[in-house]
């Protein structure tokens, strides 16, 4: 069945359809999920919503492997049959979905990655009984075989549960080899962790220190909190989720709570407090995974060396907000939602008759110097769009630092724009962007960066 799937974008391409245009280099990453249920109103079913989500991106990542972890508070179970009933889901959606871009990967390429990790692990339970001789699973020798292979790019661990496996793996590598081979295995790891499920999450910071770490205490909330609540509704699932293929109808309506329950309600609709993980990595011109303070859809972080941790905006005012950082997430919902609308339209309908996201263009160097009183212009106005669709451009400085002057950008039309640096402006970084949005229903975006360095030795001549 495979071999017949792989001919469908040779059709498609040859028909003008399901091309990626310049497709960056992408991502890896491993999953570590304590999904427990995909039926609304048992147990916990916000990881279920999660991997459903992710399989609509499996075009944009290289997915290396799905492991189920320990859950907390649900019992002490791993699920990994869960994730392969969504994967078989995504097999039944696979034939429309590479109608709209070729990447998508064989279902049977994700069933084979899917590993189950270790059941007895939590906050209270001490990390020997999860870590150490004897400890290896299934997942934890899964990640070790995963970095080790010969690829230049760095491996994503994301965590959405517990993370004994991850801490095993490290406990072994540390155990079989070379301090030196150690260190080279670390380099190659990049944790996202949401929030810390199991003892284990503090030990691997305390025992690995020069382990790159993104951990999210709080903006991970802003996927259901804050903001416009009627995209997260369960209105909103009901009408653009269900009846839209098979990993649409598998998709649980939540209903439940979470620490703000009792001051805020209880949470319906949309949950997904691990979608930013793999927000926060996609492609789509906003972020940069080696440049975490720009923010993305899954929020911004900040930190000192290899530690790095959610932040809140400065321009937005979050003061009806729980907790600020939220905000950091929920700025970007009606662009991720369009973009999750738009890909389950693919799961059920041909091309001619979906939207897809523009592809922005900005000519000239990602990085550029400046000196005080210089001019730079911006023109995107190669940008274009799949479907033929009318684009508009927004240009803007994002994030905004609290403290600094307003920094004016003057549109010109057309996708162009003018950047005039104060004449006694400070030796700073201006993090420029483009906002491209298209005119299809729905409407979708994507983004284009220009840094801004301005500094006394750069160029103040008009670029």
């Amino acid at each position: 069945m495979d071999h017949l799937l792989r001919l469908l974008p040779l059709l498609a391409c040859l028909t003008g359809q399901a091309s990626a245009a310049d497709p960056p280099d992408r991502p890896r990453l491993v999953v570590l999920t304590d999904i427990g249920s995909l039926t609304a109103g048992v147990a916990e079913p916000d990881d279920g919503q999660s991997v459903i989500r992710l399989m609509f991106y499996t075009n944009d990542f290289d997915i290396e492997g799905l492991i189920a972890s320990s859950n907390l508070g649900h019992g002490q179970r791993v699920r990994p049959d869960l994730i392969r009933r969504v994967v078989d889901a995504y097999g039944e959606a696979l034939p429309n979905l590479l109608l709209h871009d070729d990447r998508y990967p064989p279902a049977s390429d994700l069933a084979g990655i899917i590993k189950a990790g270790r059941p007895i692990a939590g906050p209270n339970v001490p990390v020997e009984q999860s870590v150490g001789e004897g400890k290896d699973t299934e997942g934890s020798d899964w990640i070790i075989e995963v970095v080790d292979r010969d690829d230049p790019r760095p491996l994503w661990v994301l965590i959405w549960g517990g993370s004994a496996d991850l801490a095993q793996a490290l406990w072994r590598v540390r155990a079989d080899r070379s301090p030196e081979d150690l260190d080279r295995f670390l380099a190659r790891l990049r944790v996202h962790s949401i929030g810390d499920q199991d003892a284990t999450g503090p030990w691997i910071r305390d025992e690995f220190p020069g382990l790159y770490t993104i951990i999210q205490r709080r903006a991970y909330r802003g996927m259901y909190r804050g903001g416009d609540p009627e995209l997260v509704s369960s209105d909103w699932v009901r009408e653009h989720i269900h009846g839209h293929g098979p990993l649409g109808d598998l998709y649980p309506d939540y209903d439940g709570g979470d620490i703000w329950s009792r001051t805020l309600g209880r949470v319906r609709g949309i949950k997904e407090g691990d979608t930013p993980s793999f927000l926060s990595l996609i492609p789509n011109g906003l972020g940069d995974t080696e440049d975490p303070w720009l923010g993305s859809w899954g929020g911004r972080f900040e930190g000192e060396g290899h530690r790095l941790a959610d932040v809140a905006d400065a321009d937005l005012d979050t003061s009806g907000d729980p907790d600020p950082r939220m905000s950091s997430v929920y700025r970007w919902r009606p662009a991720f939602q369009a973009d999750f609308r738009a890909r389950l339209d693919w799961c059920a309908e041909p091309y001619e008759q979906a939207n897809h996201p523009p592809v922005v263009r900005i000519a000239g160097e990602r990085d550029r110097s400046v000196s005080p009183g210089g001019v730079i212009t911006l023109d995107a106005g190669a940008s274009s769009d799949p479907d033929g669709d009318e684009l508009s451009f927004a240009w803007s400085v994002y994030p905004q630092p609290a403290d600094a002057e307003a920094i004016p950008i003057e549109d010109l039309g057309s996708g162009l724009a003018r950047l005039t640096i104060n004449p006694d402006a400070s030796a700073r970084t201006i993090p420029v962007l483009l906002t491209v949005t298209d005119d299809g229903d729905p409407p979708l975006t994507r983004y284009g960066r220009v840094l801004v360095r301005v500094d006394e030795g750069g160029d103040s001549r008009p670029r």
